[in-house]
């Protein structure tokens, strides 16, 4: 049962105390699940990095069979290559894989153009490494830190405005969840081979483009695209709340698409990397997402009109039992 406000009255300084004691505690749990996820990090980047891995076309790694060579032993013939002759300089080159241009380019372990990340500095793969483990204790996390916040902010609530945010509260992490799922396995593939079309091979008189992704890059890039596709799915949610409180209505909302369509393609082109798809794959989702929007505010207004009906009926009946209920007597005289 939801409770009203409390009445409790505290100065200042113990509302500063409580904020610092939860602030604490959510601080504590971040970094307990940080250790974990540190640890991990590789692996969690691998996962991150699947977009890529198949935006090259390259199959999944097989298990090794028995007759092939273990790590360790790949291990030592590496180390035995370095105290080996040099190979003989007159032998014949290998040959080339056969590339072509664009998306088709041969990116396998064994071509001309392997597939790797690279990166530019030598701290740059670790602090990449700590930012995945980082936000990836944050996501762990959120359920506490939302939690912190609700025990906070929930005391100085009415009821009727703890019925008003607390399901809000339940709902902006599905939706999050829904938006950065659409980035991971719908947008970012697509534009990753978008991207890859831009290779060349190095025929007579061109150089060659090869794509090489540095870890830091990659990385930054799609948490861009992953926080602000999950922040942009959030809009019915806004626009329901307002609608709510008044602040907005159905037919206003429908008079303002047009403002609303140049504001979305202005915002995707300001959150997305410069290039028209990544912009469109934005601009959409967001321009459906406004419809849908509209939908919700007009349901909430008719749910809330019906209930202020209902409330003027409830009114009404109870005038009338109250002049039923009145009897005339000597000691009462007509009104």
């Amino acid at each position: 049962m939801i409770k009203d406000i409390d009445n409790t009255k505290l100065p200042l300084l113990e509302h500063l105390v409580e904020l610092r004691r939860r602030l604490v505690r959510s601080a504590a749990v971040v970094l307990l699940a940080f250790l974990p996820c540190f640890y991990f990090a590789p692996a969690i980047y691998n996962f991150l990095a699947l977009p890529l891995y198949d935006a090259y076309g390259l199959a999944p790694v097989e298990e090794l069979e028995e007759s092939e060579e273990t790590w360790i032993e790949r291990t030592l013939s590496d180390a035995w290559m370095l105290f080996s002759p040099s190979p003989d300089e007159d032998a014949a080159p290998a040959e080339p894989a056969g590339v072509t241009e664009g998306a088709t380019i041969d990116r396998s372990a064994d071509s001309e153009y392997p597939p790797r990340f690279i990166f530019t500095s030598p701290q740059e793969a670790f602090l990449t490494y700590v930012k995945v483990g980082f936000f990836v204790s944050l996501c762990v996390s959120l359920p506490f830190l939302a939690w912190q916040l609700w025990a906070f902010v929930a005391p100085g609530l009415y009821r009727r405005e703890k019925k008003l945010v607390l399901p809000f509260m339940l709902v902006f992490p599905l939706l999050f969840t829904l938006g950065a799922a659409m980035v991971y396995y719908a947008f970012f593939p697509v534009a990753l081979r978008f991207f890859l079309g831009f290779q060349q091979t190095g025929d007579f008189g061109q150089l060659p483009i090869v794509m090489e992704v540095r870890v830091s890059e990659y990385f930054s890039l799609l948490l861009k695209l992953l926080f602000a596709f999950g922040i942009s799915f959030q809009l019915p949610l806004v626009m329901t709340l307002a609608a709510r409180t008044g602040m907005v209505t159905a037919e206003g909302l429908k008079e303002k698409r047009k403002y609303a369509i140049v504001a979305v393609f202005v915002l995707a082109a300001v959150i997305t990397p410069p290039d028209p798809f990544s912009q469109l794959g934005l601009a959409l989702p967001l321009i459906l997402l406004y419809e849908v929007s509209i939908w919700c505010a007009r349901f909430t207004e008719q749910r809330k009109a019906k209930a202020e009906e209902a409330g003027e009926q409830e009114e009404e009946v109870e005038e009338v039992d109250d002049s039923q209920a009145y009897e005339e007597t000597d000691f009462n005289p007509a009104r």
